[in-house]
């Protein structure tokens, strides 16, 4: 029993030396006498026009070679004349809240009763084109245009 699981640890060792060097040789490019680059470019899902909303953490490659961008909260804006739930979202101002407690119908705005977690909107992120930007847990739209990217798909050989 103990020479089988000494033998099936060899074994795996070599196999994971094998696979080492078997990777190391495809990547390697003899007549350049360097290692080929591998890119792997994320997958365009569909158009994106400036300022659309889109979910929570989706991936956007910009388009142009623009140096700044803003993302902003596309989410509804507070209303006296509705009731909202402890965690709900609503943009007042320049800032984005989060509710601390159940709230009632026909209740002006009031601090107290909500949390602030982010600006409206942020301004002027750097960036260049062909760049990938994502959107955020309280923002959901991005001023520039671009694609959005298929970020669920999975990388597997093919055979």
């Amino acid at each position: 029993m103990a020479i089988r699981k000494v033998l099936h640890i060899f074994q795996r060792k070599l196999k994971q030396i094998w696979d080492m060097e078997h990777i190391q040789n495809v990547i390697y490019n003899e007549s350049a006498g360097a290692q080929k680059n591998i890119t792997v470019e994320p997958v365009p899902k569909k158009a994106y026009t400036a300022n659309d909303p889109a979910g929570f953490g989706v991936y956007i490659k910009v388009a142009t070679g623009t140096t700044a961008y803003g993302m902003d909260c596309i989410g509804r804006a507070h209303s006296a004349a509705s009731a909202y739930r402890r965690g709900d979202v609503v943009t007042q101002g320049a800032s984005v809240y989060v509710a601390n407690k159940d709230i009632p119908i026909a209740k002006a705005f009031d601090t107290e009763d909500w949390s602030k977690v982010a600006p409206k909107q942020i301004l002027n992120i750097p960036t260049y084109g062909g760049a990938v930007v994502s959107t955020g847990k309280w923002h959901n739209a991005v001023n520039v245009s671009g694609f959005l990217l298929d970020d669920e798909s999975v990388y597997r050989k093919v055979e």
